[in-house]
């Protein structure tokens, strides 16, 4: 799916589910992103085209990266996955070559505490939605 595709489907219905952005935007507001509202994280991930723009914070950018990377992995079909992580990184100013390098450091044994707890925020926050998706 190209861009300008993913860009019109992301009108129509989220590429990210609001579960998993109300989840992501629970660890990541005011720490990885500046402060804003559920909604307007909601439709920044989504990578809706009039969306405020919120900013990633100063050295939270591997980490960004981990939380692209776990997001990514939760959306189908793959080829959306792939192409929104590619317009969600533009959008937060994050250079492909940088995700692609970094993407999993948070995972690498020589992740610092601080990494490894974030690690574990976005992992839980991600299996907590995915636990209240198969409740009836």
């Amino acid at each position: 799916m190209s861009g300008s595709q993913l860009l019109e489907t992301a009108k129509w219905r989220d590429v990210v589910e609001l579960g998993l952005c109300m989840a992501i935007h629970d660890v990541c507001n005011d720490s990885q992103f500046e402060n804003c509202t559920p909604l307007d994280f909601a439709n920044f991930l989504n990578v809706r085209e009039v969306t405020k723009s919120i900013a990633v914070l100063p050295k939270e950018k591997l980490r960004v990266c981990y939380m692209v990377f776990a997001v990514a992995r939760n959306i189908s079909p793959r080829n959306e996955a792939e192409t929104w992580t590619r317009l969600f990184l533009q959008r937060c100013g994050i250079a492909r070559s940088y995700y692609d390098k970094h993407r999993s450091d948070i995972c690498a044994d020589y992740a610092t505490e601080d990494n490894q707890n974030y690690r574990k925020s976005i992992d839980g926050a991600i299996e907590g939605w995915r636990s209240r998706r198969k409740t009836p």
